[in-house]
C-alpha cells in the first residue's frame, strides 16, 4: 500500500499501546495522515459497534497481524470497508526508509 492509498481512508485506526502510537504521531504527519486515531489492540473488539459501517477503515499494528484480527472481526460484524496495512507500520517505515523518504 502506498501513501496515496494510505490517505483515502476515512479512518486509521492504530491498534499498538498509546506509547507507540504518540511515538509514531510525527511519522503520521510527515506522510500526511490526519486522521489516525488510536484504540489499543484489546480494546477495540469491545468498541467496534461504536463504528461508522458507511465509513472506510486502516488498521495498522506493529507487523500486520494483530489488525489482521480485527479485520476480521469487523467483517464479521458487517464492516465492508476495511482494510489491514500488511507488514504494520514496521513495513511502512521500511518502505519510506528504502527510499529516503524518512
Amino acid at each position: 500500500m502506498d501513501i496515496e492509498e494510505i490517505k483515502f481512508f476515512d479512518v486509521i485506526i492504530d491498534l499498538r499501546s498509546r506509547k507507540e502510537f504518540e511515538k509514531d504521531l510525527e511519522f503520521y504527519k510527515l506522510i500526511g495522515v490526519k486522521n489516525a486515531i488510536n484504540i489499543d489492540f484489546f480494546d477495540a473488539p469491545k468498541q467496534i459497534s461504536d463504528f461508522d459501517k458507511s465509513k472506510s477503515y486502516l488498521l495498522v499494528c506493529e507487523s500486520g497481524t494483530l489488525s489482521e484480527i480485527i479485520q476480521n472481526i469487523m467483517k464479521s460484524k458487517g464492516f465492508q470497508k476495511v482494510s489491514n496495512l500488511e507488514n504494520g507500520m514496521s513495513g511502512l517505515k521500511k518502505k519510506f526508509k528504502k527510499h529516503n523518504m524518512i
